[in-house]
């Protein structure tokens, strides 16, 4: 077992874990990596959703929160195998999530991040909709004002480089049209837009939180539309 010492930025050494994983992704594997990953992976991990959460109400929305626990801003490494073919035991990625409101984090408006050894997501929005909160996502999405701000908004963050999470179904759900003005949100319940970027220079910094904070404000206003539909 290798033995490592917990920093608060992440490093070659949280990458190398990562891609280790995705070599060999077996508990052995894990298990031989125990100490890496709590010193390169967890700790660094705490300290990114520490740094950040104020910047983020500062800097994208007042109501953003933050908490560095697993079922709250951070996530079990360990998948769920349940219900999944792919059967490797671990994530090779890193998602952290800052909600806002008072509800389950996972089913409220929010920043999302997700860290490959390569890579950087960052994103926001608010997906998997069900029952009631559904039905209120598409009566806003139909209405002249509110569907037109959120399109509005959409295409801003489209044209800054953003993408649009996968659709649920192929067309817009019954009553409306397949040529409805929202057709493409119509055919998500709930919706994430996010930007994939290469490791800045700033990720094993202390920058890191600050750079994120500056690319997720222009957020703000979907977050903004997507708190407006629970009150």
């Amino acid at each position: 077992m290798t033995t490592s010492t917990p920093t608060s930025t992440f490093s070659a050494a949280s990458w190398a874990f990562l891609d280790r994983l995705a070599t060999d992704n077996t508990k052995a594997t894990f298990d031989a990596q125990r100490d890496v990953y709590e010193a390169a992976v967890v700790a660094p991990s705490r300290a990114l959703v520490e740094a950040l959460t104020p910047l983020l109400v500062e800097r994208v929305h007042p109501g953003l929160r933050g908490e560095a626990r697993v079922g709250r801003s951070l996530f079990r490494l360990n998948r769920d195998l349940r219900f999944s073919r792919d059967k490797t035991p671990y994530k090779t990625h890193l998602d952290f999530l800052f909600w806002i409101g008072d509800g389950p984090p996972r089913e409220q408006p929010a920043c999302i991040l997700r860290l490959t050894s390569t890579a950087v997501l960052f994103g926001a929005g608010r997906a998997g909709l069900r029952g009631p909160a559904l039905a209120r996502y598409r009566e806003r999405l139909d209405d002249p004002v509110d569907g037109a701000a959120v399109r509005s908004i959409v295409d801003d963050l489209v044209a800054q480089g953003a993408q649009l999470s996968e659709a649920a179904r192929a067309r817009p759900p019954r009553p409306f049209p397949a040529d409805h003005p929202n057709a493409e949100l119509l055919r998500r319940d709930g919706f994430h837009l996010s930007t994939t970027r290469p490791h800045p220079a700033a990720l094993g910094t202390g920058a890191f939180p600050a750079w994120l904070a500056d690319r997720l404000a222009p957020t703000g206003p979907l977050l903004d539309w997507l708190v407006d539909g629970d009150r």
